[in-house]
């Protein structure tokens, strides 16, 4: 099932998501972009933060922000989006499907001009990134759940996070605006795809892969979970891989429309920030990244490791 979907999600990917392109980074680069998001104690976004109060820390080393940019909607670094849908026709109980359906038709009646968007499904189907509504919305009504058979619970993991890996490749042809794979399904399986070490194989190396890719694609993963309160078997997304790719994901929540807007809201609203590249644990796979906001009730998120370098 694997090899199927990567196949179908490179086709996807590779059509239209372009527009104003650039060089992908590469490893080991001299210079990283890394894209945040602040918001205050309601969580409601911070738009008007200065550079003096952001710090960078790269492997526990604080680096200089070179350039430091503030996007918002009227800004003239506000790019159109790219979003990609992934859609889990798999695991998803038949009884909460329409749930599931109805977030993915609210993202796509809340796009703006200029965005566009492209659904994949865990079982294999997938289309090109259009922005055209009638069509991402008649294929979000023929999605029809499907059957995981006897695919064992880490197969499924490596499932999800070989499939994100092609996703964000893909994405690096896309300009710097803040590219999003949101993921509908179930929450133990796309923020928890790793199994206990016990269970059947080691899939870390897939998910190295696939927080490398995302890296260099600036990618952020969000996870829509719309089992809801107290029908999840995932806990909350405050440390799990949605929340490393500096996204989140909504788990035991009832307010589904909530969760959407949220992720459109920070789609829309975030700061670029170029460092330099230093030479502090350029061997590893990856290397520990932590953005600071210094004012008092701000907090900000973004992606928890950078990659390492040659």
């Amino acid at each position: 099932m694997t090899r199927v979907l990567v196949s179908l999600v490179l086709i996807a990917a590779a059509g239209s998501i372009g527009g104003r392109a650039q060089a992908p980074a590469e490893r080991g680069s001299s210079r990283i972009l890394i894209d945040a998001v602040a918001f205050d104690r309601s969580g409601a976004p911070v738009v008007d933060l200065q550079q003096a109060e952001v710090e960078v820390w790269i492997g526990h080393f604080r680096v200089p922000i070179e350039s430091f940019t503030a996007v918002t909607p009227g800004s003239d670094r506000a790019a159109d989006r790219l979003m990609v849908l992934v859609m889990d026709d798999v695991t998803v109980p038949l009884a909460i499907v329409s749930r599931g359906k109805d977030a993915a038709r609210r993202l796509v009646n809340r796009m703006l001009p200029g965005d566009r968007m492209a659904i994949v499904t865990l079982d294999g189907s997938a289309m090109e990134s259009t922005d055209d509504k009638s069509r991402l919305l008649r294929t979000i009504d023929q999605i029809a759940p499907r059957t995981a058979g006897m695919i064992p619970v880490d197969r499924l993991g490596e499932h999800v996070l070989k499939n994100i890996t092609a996703l964000s490749r893909q994405m690096t042809e896309a300009s710097d605006q803040r590219k999003t794979i949101v993921a509908i399904g179930s929450g133990w399986l796309f923020d928890r795809p790793i199994p206990p070490p016990a269970v059947g194989t080691d899939v870390r190396k897939d998910w190295i892969a696939a927080m490398q890719a995302m890296a260099l694609a600036n990618v952020n993963l969000y996870i829509i979970d719309p089992a809801g309160l107290g029908n999840t078997r995932a806990d909350t997304g405050d440390n799990g891989f949605a929340r490393e790719t500096g996204g989140f994901a909504f788990i035991g929540t009832n307010d589904i429309n909530g969760a959407v807007d949220r992720i459109l809201r920070e789609s829309a609203n975030y700061y670029l920030l170029g460092v330099g590249d230093p030479p502090v644990g350029r061997g590893a796979d990856l290397r520990e990244l932590d953005v600071r906001v210094l004012r008092r009730g701000v907090t900000a998120r973004a992606r928890k490791t950078i990659v390492g370098g040659s």
